[in-house]
């Protein structure tokens, strides 16, 4: 999908309110699994705050219980006895429940066997906070609280902390909002400055971490003083997100390791729409593509339009049979014409659509010997939730476009949505979200996904190369920067392998699966148990589950499919969902019998191929993604009979060149010898 159309469907949903959905990750109420671990909050008998609000957002994100203490003096802290449980790796306590807490009475709960303890954040800072209290629980480092704003805004720093910033350390954040609270240090302070806020050349520290005794201490302010305006968040943005909660989701993941959710791998993509395999396609080399991949060291996938099934050069076959590292197909549509998947109530046309790309892919993969991901990618932008049905029962792994929302779905305005860049929230069927690599994301935004543990897929065009077979260098170089263990695969592996895991009491792990195909790994020294849930909505739509394609019993439980897997030690089992369908491959056509749609076909070779090769062709492709669009994915006629019109007559105005030099060519030569105009 072209970038212009992602934006105007994101303001679309904005204006509509983004009404909440509910969501599906019953992976996320840790009551739905039986070891789960534990975060205490302490705070004082006002209601609940934001700091409270924020604290869910993270443990929920991390799969943790959040449990509440409400203290309204000293005489109550015998109920820190949940603090003593081996379930809690962590404590909060708002600050203005400071007062009535036992400091010596906490700090004793925290201890743990072996001199550990576990970390407590104290959080909602303020000025009012009071500073002979705020010095003995900071151990002298914080001296007082103060304000700072700013009329332009606000950014975030993160400081270098050891296990705590990772892949944050040293990137800017854009700061939600434009005023905060922050700490006056004690110039002998050794504090760490985990977060500080940058208003010009002037860096105020908001969220540090100091040590009471060797109890590890973190201090946060409030962030939001009452009364402030907050800009508006972009609910697609996972930067806007985590900026409203980074302290809190830096804490609670320190403090629970690998107890909370976390991926065993970080992952990234590459992907161009539309190509065929063809050298050059318009300004896309493969070969010249390869040299970079190779260099810089990235994987590409072509979003490949299945009616090109049988256009393919022999050069390009070979270079990718000969370069699976590098190169990689998936699905892009059937015939890629216009609204393909987008009008509702067309359930019929969108199964044959999905089945007819499933059988001119296979007939791809026997002609090219090139193997397909069957993970789908929408043209111009996701379609509505029972196209995602029909994926699901025909067996896709995934589907992976600009949004992650169904078009006639609304998008859920929590923060906790936007974190992940893949939902099961529709059809119980794996979305993911990718970006434009057209538009430079700061390094920020990739170092919050990598900290995230997200996969991060970035997509393009073969115009994207207009300036040079080296455009996406950059990007790569960023992420390999950031997060050097990222391995870079195509979006078939990528799915197989994305899960989230999160280790028990009793040494097993649980796993949380997004996609039907999954291999799951075991690096370690031993035989490891996995328990695997994954949504589901319906058993009777399950045909098979199997482990290394032997049967298994089919367990449902609260929404969910439930399966024990053990792992032996440095091995691997593949867990496969199979669904049931009318899928028959054999009676399917492969042409699509429509003039419109070759017409659209060709055209679209030709912008791509031959005008992308001058300037006058840039400017008209250009001005039909400007003007094709009339408002929210609906297409204007006019203006597109308009540009094919234009479009029509450089062609007859280029034949016709071509006739009238080839004449000309015609007369100065006789019997083979080119004669002089003199002559």
């Amino acid at each position: 999908m072209r970038e212009t159309i992602s934006s105007r469907l994101r303001r679309a949903f904005v204006r509509a309110g983004c009404a909440a959905w509910p969501l599906l990750w019953f992976s996320l109420a840790p009551s739905a699994w039986a070891y789960s671990s534990d975060i205490v909050l302490i705070r004082s008998a006002e209601a609940p705050s934001a700091e409270q609000d924020a604290m869910k957002v993270a443990s929920q994100f991390y799969g943790l219980d959040l449990k509440t203490i409400v203290l309204t003096g000293k005489a109550e802290t015998a109920s820190l006895g949940i603090v003593e449980q081996k379930s809690t790796v962590a404590v909060a306590v708002e600050a203005n429940a400071l007062a009535a807490v036992d400091q010596n009475a906490l700090l004793k709960a925290l201890r743990r066997s072996g001199g550990n303890a576990v970390p407590l954040l104290i959080l909602g800072v303020t000025p009012e906070t009071d500073s002979a209290l705020l010095s003995g629980w900071s151990g002298s480092a914080a001296v007082s609280v103060r304000r700072l704003e700013s009329p332009t805004g606000l950014d975030y720093g993160v400081g270098r902390v050891a296990g705590l910033t990772q892949q944050l350390s040293g990137v800017r954040i854009p700061f939600p909002g434009r005023a905060t609270f922050y700490f006056a240090l004690n110039t002998t302070s050794n504090a760490d400055e985990i977060m500080a806020v940058r208003k010009g050349n002037e860096t105020v520290p908001v969220f540090i971490k100091t040590s009471l005794g060797g109890q590890p201490v973190f201090l946060l302010c409030r962030t939001q003083p009452v009364g402030i305006n907050v800009p508006d968040r972009d609910p697609y943005s996972v930067m806007d997100s985590f900026a409203e909660v980074a302290p809190e989701m830096m804490f609670v993941k320190y403090s629970a390791g690998d107890r909370g959710w976390h991926a065993p791998y970080h992952y990234a993509n590459f992907t161009i729409d539309d190509p065929w395999l063809r050298e050059p396609y318009g300004h896309l080399s493969y070969k010249g593509l390869l040299e970079e991949m190779e260099k810089h060291n990235f994987h590409t996938t072509i979003a490949f339009i299945p009616w090109n099934y049988d256009r393919s050069e022999a050069s390009v076959v070979t270079l990718f049979r000969e370069h699976p590292d590098r190169f990689s197909i998936s699905i892009h549509g059937d015939n890629h014409d216009h609204g393909e998947f987008e009008s509702l109530q067309s359930e019929g046309r969108h199964a044959a659509a999905l089945k007819q790309a499933l059988a001119r892919m296979e007939q791809f993969q026997r002609l090219t010997k090139i193997p397909y991901d069957p993970v789908f990618v929408f043209p111009h932008y996701i379609g509505p939730e029972e196209v995602l049905e029909k994926l699901k029962a025909y067996n896709y792994l995934a589907t992976v476009n600009s949004t992650n929302v169904p078009a006639d779905r609304p998008m859920p305005s929590t923060p906790l949505f936007a974190l992940r860049p893949v939902t099961t929230s529709f059809a119980a069927f794996p979305s993911f979200l990718r970006y434009s690599a057209a538009i430079p994301d700061p390094a920020g935004a990739i170092a919050v996904s990598e900290f995230l543990d997200n996969p991060l897929f970035f997509y393009t065009h073969s115009d994207f190369f207009a300036k040079g077979i080296e455009a996406f260098n950059g990007i790569a170089d960023e992420v390999n920067r950031i997060e050097p263990a990222t391995s870079w695969r195509g979006l078939g592996e990528i799915v197989n392998h994305l899960y989230l895991i999160r280790s028990r009491d009793d040494s097993t792990y649980d796993l949380l699966a997004f996609s039907p195909r999954l291999e799951i790994n075991n690096p370690s020294d031993r035989a490891v148990v996995y328990h695997v849930r994954k949504v589901e909505q319906n058993a009777g739509d399950i045909k098979s589950v199997t482990i290394d394609g032997r049967p298994v019993p089919l367990a449902l439980q609260d929404g969910g499919l439930s399966i024990t897997v053990e792992v032996p030690s440095g091995a691997h089992r593949t867990l496969r969902v199979e669904y049931n369908n009318d899928l028959d491959l054999s009676s399917i056509p492969m042409s699509s019998g429509s003039a419109r749609v070759y017409f659209l076909r060709r055209s679209s070779d030709f912008r791509d191929i031959w005008l992308a090769n001058s300037h006058l062709g840039q400017i008209m492709t250009g001005l039909y993604y400007r003007y094709y669009y009339t408002g929210y994915g609906k297409y204007g006629v006019a203006p597109l009979l308009a540009i094919v019109f234009v479009l029509v007559i450089i062609c007859i105005g280029a034949g016709w060149m071509v006739l009238v030099r080839a004449k000309r060519m015609a007369r100065h030569v006789v019997g083979g010898t080119q004669i002089s105009p003199s002559t």
